[in-house]
């Protein structure tokens, strides 16, 4: 991709004036105290905000409840799923009776985690499903032929940035499987390739 949006909307690099936030840090106005939950996963920082008072979550893009959030493989992080399953089962334990996520729709806090802790093993299973039936497959390969919701009629007509979705969220789940032992990626070349244990 020469250009990506996001480069646009990216914050100046320059700029060195943040204030970083701490796990479990509160923050008061009048009434209402926010605290900071880290819950990484979505991206390697993300955090809700929990009022305690109010049981009331702002879960940005952890829990989203029209859409499963994108996880992708990022620099650094060494299972960018298995960070974001963590998460999700950590932040169940809140007694949240009000979710406001980053965008879109809201809904049933608890019982939406209990659908995306599912929606991640069934395309766990699809992955090595995927594997299984044919080796040595690298991972453009291999999300070419998991199911995804999208209008488009085949792998080849997605749009390039849905591809780059894609193939992120494909990385992530063949991440997770590698580190369950379920396959290995054969990084002795540029390209990597996964086969089933």
């Amino acid at each position: 991709m020469k250009h990506a949006a996001s480069r646009d909307l990216s914050p100046d690099a320059g700029f060195q004036d943040y204030l970083p936030i701490d796990d479990g840090q509160a923050f008061t106005c009048g009434d209402y105290t926010l605290r900071a939950v880290l819950t990484p996963g979505h991206t390697p920082a993300h955090m809700c905000f929990w009022m305690e008072a109010q049981k009331t979550m702002f879960t940005g893009d952890h829990v989203l409840f029209d859409i499963s959030p994108n996880i992708t493989n990022w620099v650094n992080v060494d299972d960018s799923l298995g960070d974001y399953l963590n998460s999700l089962r950590m932040i169940d334990l809140y007694d949240v009776q009000t979710a406001l996520p980053g965008h879109r729709e809201t809904g049933d806090f608890h019982a939406r985690i209990a659908d995306l802790l599912e929606h991640h093993e069934q395309r766990l299973a699809e992955c090595l499903d995927i594997v299984k039936r044919k080796s040595c497959q690298t991972v453009y390969d291999i999300t070419g032929q998991m199911s995804w919701k999208i209008r488009c009629n085949s792998w080849e007509d997605f749009p390039l940035g849905q591809k780059w979705f894609a193939v992120g969220e494909a990385a992530s789940h063949l991440r997770q499987l590698e580190t369950r032992g379920l396959v290995t990626a054969d990084r002795s070349s540029e390209v990597i390739r996964y086969r089933a244990v």
